[in-house]
């Protein structure tokens, strides 16, 4: 289990696109929480698997919701 607290300042940046700047103005904070488990299959041998959900905690234009997941086989030797 795992939750975390992201805070953007307000770092004021632009970029190149096409030959237009673009603003690159970010000032918002999201929480993000995930939660993951593990199985023994072998002595050696373990699966794991990961899933996580990050939201923004209030209505901006620089709202970036998203989920995230992994999984995989652990060898050790």
């Amino acid at each position: 289990m795992l939750a975390n607290l992201w805070r953007d300042w307000g770092a004021e940046a632009n970029t190149m696109f096409g030959g237009d700047s673009l603003p690159l103005i970010e000032h918002a904070t999201r929480l993000e929480f995930a939660g993951g488990l593990s199985a023994k299959l072998l002595r050696d041998l373990s699966l794991y698997a990961q899933a996580g959900y990050q939201f923004a905690t209030s209505d901006s234009l620089q709202r970036r919701d998203g989920v995230k997941g992994n999984f995989g086989l652990r060898y050790t030797w």
